[in-house]
């Protein structure tokens, strides 16, 4: 009894010596309606105009060693960058887990001052603007784990071998490297060096230039990356992989190939599987244009996670389903975020809807493109089920968000493209609408992009303003809500918006009676349509923008 009560009382002391660690995840995970209580530190942390970050990253060099028995890495990373302003102090990220050995700059008289996971440079004197600076850390540690998710997973393959995974979007790209943490400050380039045993294989983003055989019984694999890449997307694998090449001839008909690295004993099932990838590329180029990263190449990376759209490198769990004749639709939504996400990067962790939301809904485009206007309303129908309508999908902006444990918060999935589904029903035009989503690749590629920016290309490029249908549906918890009182003894139908809906003021949704469609037109005033047996699945809103159905007992003003 003493014993149990000993490793209690352990166990709450170590959870209140790291409340500071682990209350930003509690707290997301428990919020369950909106978001509004942020720390000072998260406040800093988040602040894309935090002086303190005005500068313009031009490269991360990464070496980082893996020692698979001991869960822990050793790392070198060398930060180039440029400040936009003349100052002497500079904001960037590490976990306070990570031990900084030691460090070197190209400018002289610096201190590093840490603040938890805040690590500030701090020079003697200002530095002036446009100077570029090269900063070198040498650091180590065992990367730190909440509740069983962490930066690093390590796990073991079916015969017992390491397979080390990394994913840090959510909790956040500090965990494994210095670095700068915000979606807006993207590296113009980035190298990935992984020192590992020699029994195992490494696989990054970008290209392998080379591969070295160390002295040690190590290995160190040096991959490149020439486009800006996103902080979140720069990741590595380890584990006994095997090459699978597939050759696809891309929209401008030149000759590429996209490479699979797969476990060894997956082989012959992963390569039946990725039979699929060309066919699934060939309708994005089409779509949004040219895949963005031909010049890193294409990889798909057996993970021991389910997915990450790790750009040119995306991480793939091991099911290897297909569902009979279907296409996997993990791997069309992660392939759909080279185009959403990575080459159109948001600006701030509240943009992050047009990530999920873009990608997702390229999910429901490829059925409609594959298989027809049946599939695609099936894929909508499918979507409406499972959201929340709790938390909005436009978030506050400029603050830190350590997330990934939340559910009422995916609705930047399915509800984020269920918003696009409602653009393109009032558009009425999918001449317009399809050449609009090829034209904001072209004009924003690799760049940051605001949710206002978005906005305002969207109504230059449909030649209307659609402000209010993003307002509606960003920043309210509720769709349109109509309400349907039902008179069974006299068969009527009695609808009518709860609101007004000026974006649809004058649009048409669908009611299906037995084998029948039936129009109906509502509108701020209860209208009346007999009809038997009206049940509330009856209304087919994938044909219409999305909307929420509210039964009543009897009419309300």
């Amino acid at each position: 009894m003493k014993h149990i009560l000993k490793l209690i009382i352990l166990g709450i002391s170590l959870i209140v010596l790291n409340s500071c660690y682990y209350r930003p995840f509690i707290t997301y995970t428990l919020n369950k309606r909106d978001f509004k209580h942020f720390s000072k530190r998260e406040k800093i942390a988040g602040n894309n105009a935090n002086p303190q970050r005005d500068y313009h990253i031009n490269k991360y060099d990464w070496n980082v060693k893996v020692f698979p028995e001991k869960r822990k890495i050793s790392g070198k990373m060398i930060i180039y960058f440029t400040p936009n302003s003349e100052q002497n102090t500079f904001l960037f990220d590490l976990q306070n887990k990570m031990k900084i050995n030691s460090f070197t700059c190209s400018v002289k008289n610096l201190k590093i001052k840490r603040n938890r996971d805040l690590m500030y440079l701090v020079f003697e004197n200002n530095v002036p603007k446009n100077t570029r600076i090269s900063l070198v850390i040498n650091y180590e540690g065992k990367p730190a784990n909440v509740f069983g998710q962490g930066p690093i997973i390590w796990k073991f393959d079916k015969h017992k071998r390491p397979w080390i995974s990394t994913s840090t979007e959510g909790i956040g790209p500090q965990f494994i490297m210095p670095c700068n943490a915000l979606l807006n400050a993207e590296a113009d380039s980035c190298n990935i060096n992984i020192t590992i045993p020699k029994d195992l294989i490494a696989v990054a983003n970008g290209k392998l230039k080379k591969v070295i055989n160390n002295n040690n019984s190590t290995k160190t694999y040096n991959y490149s990356i020439t486009n800006p890449i996103n902080i979140y997307n720069i990741s590595f694998n380890i584990g006994h992989f095997k090459k699978i090449i597939k050759p696809y001839k891309d929209i401008n008909g030149v000759e590429r190939e996209i490479e699979c690295q797969v476990l060894d004993y997956n082989y012959d099932i992963a390569n039946k599987f990725y039979d699929q990838v060309p066919i699934i590329m060939h309708e994005f180029e089409k779509m949004f244009g040219e895949f963005p990263w031909w010049n890193d190449g294409c990889k798909f990376i057996e993970s021991n996670f389910t997915a990450m759209e790790h750009q040119s490198g995306i991480a793939m769990g091991n099911d290897y389903a297909t569902y009979g004749d279907a296409y996997n639709i993990t791997l069309v939504h992660e392939l759909a975020h080279e185009w959403w996400g990575n080459n159109i990067t948001g600006k701030d962790y509240c943009d992050i809807w047009i990530h999920e939301g873009f990608a997702t809904y390229a999910e429901a485009l490829f059925s409609e493109k594959l298989s027809g206007k049946k599939l695609y309303e099936k894929h909508i129908a499918h979507d409406i089920k499972s959201i929340k309508n709790t938390i909005p999908l436009y978030k506050k902006c400029d603050v830190l968000y350590n997330s990934w444990t939340n559910s009422a918060d995916q609705d930047i999935y399915k509800k984020g493209s269920l918003l696009v589904h409602s653009l393109r029903m009032v558009v009425n035009n999918d001449s317009l609408f399809f050449n609009s989503l090829h034209t904001i690749q072209k004009d924003f590629k690799q760049q940051n992009v605001s949710t206002k920016e978005i906005i305002n290309k969207f109504n230059k490029l449909l030649e209307n303003d659609y402000s209010e249908l993003f307002d509606w549906y960003l920043n309210r918890t509720e769709p349109p809500i109509l309400q349907v009182v039902i008179d069974k003894e006299k068969g009527e139908l009695h609808y009518k918006w709860k609101e007004e809906i000026l974006f649809f003021k004058h649009g048409k949704i669908t009611l299906q009676n037995h084998e029948n469609l039936i129009t109906l037109m509502p509108t701020l005033n209860y209208q009346t349509y007999r009809v038997k047996d009206v049940q509330i699945n009856n209304f087919l809103i994938e044909k219409s923008i999305y909307y929420k159905v509210k039964v009543l007992k009897r009419k309300t003003i």
